[in-house]
């Protein structure tokens, strides 16, 4: 179970700037500095703990990574913020957890955030409903879960690629499956012009993998 504590960048719990979660979740990073900067105070919070540090060089932890995709998914359907805050205070009263924007409950098929208690607070018609749940199933498709319900893992790319996000290997940074090999470092030799094979030669790659990074490195360039 989540502790309701101050985040700190730290094994097991990930650490991410703005730039980056921008680049993995494909979010502008002036979306995600608004949020973060302006919104991001929950009940579940007496104080800033999803983030520290100022400017682009604030980071926060693997949760809010994920629970920012729920906050994509409801504001792409017109959800106004105040009400996204309600519904995560709601959750937090039902799961008592402080990240249960991050937790399968919700995630695993976009519905659960619709049950009765919660339905008429949302305001939320069947049409929002069902394009919220559009809009959310292809990110649950891309994260693993622990055995406690929580986000362990995500797959920027999705699970048929080798790129995975895991707060267990290199603070989260995006790496290659079964290696601490950082997505970030491979994508300096591709900017440099180095070819594939080199590449992959050199860190004991295989192409495949290769060229998953190259499609990650479309998102830098959006």
């Amino acid at each position: 179970m989540i502790k309701n504590k101050r985040v700190s960048p730290e094994i097991g719990i990930g650490v991410f700037t703005i730039p980056e979660a921008a680049i993995i979740l494909e979010i502008p990073s002036y979306k995600i500095n608004r949020w973060i900067g302006s919104y991001w105070k929950f009940k579940s919070h007496k104080e800033d703990v999803y983030s520290w540090g100022e400017g682009k060089e604030r980071g926060f932890n693997f949760y809010t990574l994920i629970e920012l995709i729920i906050v994509k998914s409801f504001r792409e359907i017109g959800v106004p913020f105040p009400k996204i805050k309600l519904a995560h205070d709601i959750l937090f009263d039902i799961l008592k957890i402080p990240y249960p924007f991050a937790h399968s409950k919700l995630l695993s098929d976009g519905k659960n955030i619709f049950l009765e208690e919660n339905s008429t607070l949302l305001g939320l018609n069947k049409k929002k409903q069902y394009a919220f749940i559009d809009i959310i199933s292809p990110y649950c498709k891309k994260i693993d879960f622990s055995n406690d319900n929580m986000a362990e893992r995500y797959w920027p790319l999705g699970k048929t690629h080798s790129i995975i996000v895991d707060p267990n290997h290199s603070f989260g940074q995006p790496t290659i499956i079964g290696t601490n090999i950082p997505v970030f470092s491979l994508l300096k030799f591709i900017q440099a012009g180095e070819s594939k094979e080199f590449i992959s030669k050199a860190y004991h790659l295989n192409l495949n993998h290769i060229e998953d990074v190259i499609l990650f490195s479309r998102r830098m360039a959006a």
